[in-house]
C-alpha cells in the first residue's frame, strides 16, 4: 500500500458558481479527460466507467466509481473515488475549495490517494511524472473550456 498527498490551485477567468458547477458534474470533468475512458452517471452524486491509462510498465484499463460525498456550493465539495484493474487498485478521497476575487476563481484541490497492487510498487519519479503530466493537461482543457476559449 502506498499512500499519495496530491495538491494545487487552478486559476480561471470564470464566475466561481460556473467553476463549482464545471468541477461536479461528471460530463464537463469527462470532456478534460484525454485518455480514452467511458462515464456512466446514476445520479447526481454518483457516477462510474472505465478508464485507459498507464504508468510505466503497467497499462490497461481501470473501472472506477465516485461519490460526491459532501456538497457545499458554491465554496468547497468532496469526492471519494474508487478503482481497480489489472491487479492494482487506488482509493481517493479529493476535496475542491472555490473562491473569487477580482473577476478570477481560485480552485485549491487536494486529494490523498492510496494505491495497492503492482502500481504502488513503481517509482516515485515515474508516478509523479505521470500524475503531473495528467493533471496539468487536464486542468488546462478544464480552463479552456471554463474560459470558453
Amino acid at each position: 500500500m502506498r499512500t499519495i498527498e496530491l495538491q494545487g490551485t487552478f486559476h480561471v477567468r470564470a464566475p466561481r458558481e460556473k467553476a463549482y458547477s464545471f468541477f461536479l458534474s461528471p460530463d464537463d470533468l469527462s470532456a478534460c479527460v484525454d485518455d480514452p475512458h467511458t462515464i456512466e452517471v446514476e445520479s447526481p452524486d454518483r457516477f462510474r466507467g472505465t478508464v485507459k491509462a498507464g504508468v510505466g510498465f503497467i497499462k490497461g484499463t481501470f473501472t472506477w466509481t465516485a461519490a460526491v460525498a459532501e456538497r457545499s456550493p458554491p465554496t468547497r465539495a468532496r469526492l471519494r473515488v474508487h478503482g481497480s484493474g489489472m491487479g492494482s487498485a487506488f482509493d481517493a478521497d479529493a476535496t475542491i475549495e472555490v473562491s473569487e476575487s477580482a473577476g478570477a476563481t481560485e480552485v485549491r484541490w487536494q486529494a490523498d490517494v492510496r494505491l495497492s497492487g503492482p502500481i504502488a510498487t513503481l517509482g516515485a519519479r515515474v508516478l509523479s511524472g505521470t500524475i503531473d503530466k495528467k493533471t496539468a493537461a487536464f486542468f488546462e482543457s478544464a480552463r479552456k473550456r471554463l474560459e470558453g476559449a
